[in-house]
């Protein structure tokens, strides 16, 4: 999947647009309400300073809540990545080697994690007392910190969507050392599967890279929208030149043409689905259609859904990356 070092599950991101839908779908009425991504993505290069001397490492973070996080940091061909939830435990990974547990890190690794999910979620965590914060000249965070954690903020940039301003330097100071974080790219449109941050298969599917400027084309799209589809059997199909225009889907491996709005003129046996929610995804990536329908009811469970219906594939040609693969179910929130 397209978070792939993804989109990650990567969600201005495509799923931020209000003006047109976020992906292509069978109705031009259909326009997106609110998206369900809500998680961070960060890359860059992570400097350590032991005993006097420095270490540059690359380094990729992905933040699922303030208490899942997961790190993956080294050189090229060789990194290590660690693993932290806070209900289920922490791990470490070396490179060529599997997880194993990492209790004694399940403290450090939870102080950080809460730091840092606080602190790209300023202003609307401003009231959290346990946190002590400074503000620099332009009325954004210099300093937080939390005990004996402290993380010193510089070099504000307008990475998010809708120009947020996030910073790139973070240094931190903390009982096990300093270290200065400086990232070059920072997403606020990712979506992680809860099971991103726990081992022992990490599965690309389990993270989304969403949209975040108007190169990523291939990026991975998700929203809730609001749309009607009109469709009829494909027992009723006769000819596509007799019918406007449309595409085939699929709905509990039954065949569908779903026209791409409502018929100007009427059409026999056409069926509808109105006045409905519905949470949608749409990927490059080659995704069957079994795995795909389960991975999108997984994410309607995690963003505080449910589904009220069967998933929705629209079919394509092949599973290369020319086509844009799409699933779509109704929803209600829980």
């Amino acid at each position: 999947m397209l978070v792939r070092s993804l989109l990650c599950f990567l969600l201005a991101a495509a799923c931020a647009k209000q003006e047109s839908p976020i992906i292509e779908g069978p109705n031009t009425s259909s326009s997106e309400t609110v998206s369900p991504s809500k998680h961070f993505r960060m890359t860059g290069e992570i400097v350590f300073s032991v005993e006097d001397r420095d270490s540059a490492q690359q380094g990729e973070l992905w933040l699922g809540s303030e208490d899942r996080m997961r790190f993956k940091i080294g050189i090229i061909g060789a990194k290590n990545i660690f693993l932290f939830d806070a209900e289920k435990g922490c791990w470490h990974k070396t490179p060529g080697t599997a997880f194993k547990e990492y209790p004694e890190a399940a403290d450090n690794f939870g102080i950080e994690t809460k730091l840092r999910w606080h602190i790209l979620n300023m202003p609307r965590s401003d009231n959290d007392q346990q946190f002590s914060v400074s503000l620099n000249d332009n009325n954004l965070p210099s300093e937080v910190s939390l005990g004996e954690y402290v993380v010193q903020l510089s070099e504000y940039k307008a990475l998010g969507r809708k120009g947020a301003l996030y910073p790139t330097v973070w240094h931190w100071i903390t009982p096990r050392g300093i270290r200065i974080e400086t990232f070059s790219d920072l997403q606020d449109g990712a979506l992680f599967l809860d099971s991103a941050f726990n081992p022992p298969d990490f599965n690309p599917l389990d993270s989304i890279r969403l949209a975040h400027a108007t190169a990523e084309s291939l990026a991975d799209r998700i929203g809730i929208v609001n749309e009607d589809f009109f469709y009829i059997d494909e027992a009723d199909f006769t000819s596509q030149a007799e019918l406007p225009k449309g595409w085939w889907w699929v709905n509990s491996s039954e065949r569908y043409f779903v026209f791409e709005e409502q018929p100007e003129f009427q059409i026999e046996n056409i069926k509808s689905i109105t006045g409905k929610t519905w949470l949608r995804w749409a990927t490059y990536d080659s995704v069957e259609n079994e795995f795909g329908s389960e991975t999108l009811l997984k994410i309607v469970k995690q963003s505080g859904y449910r589904n009220t219906g069967e998933v929705w594939v629209k079919e394509v040609e092949d599973n290369s990356r020319r086509y844009l693969k799409v699933f779509i179910v109704t929803v209600d929130e829980n």
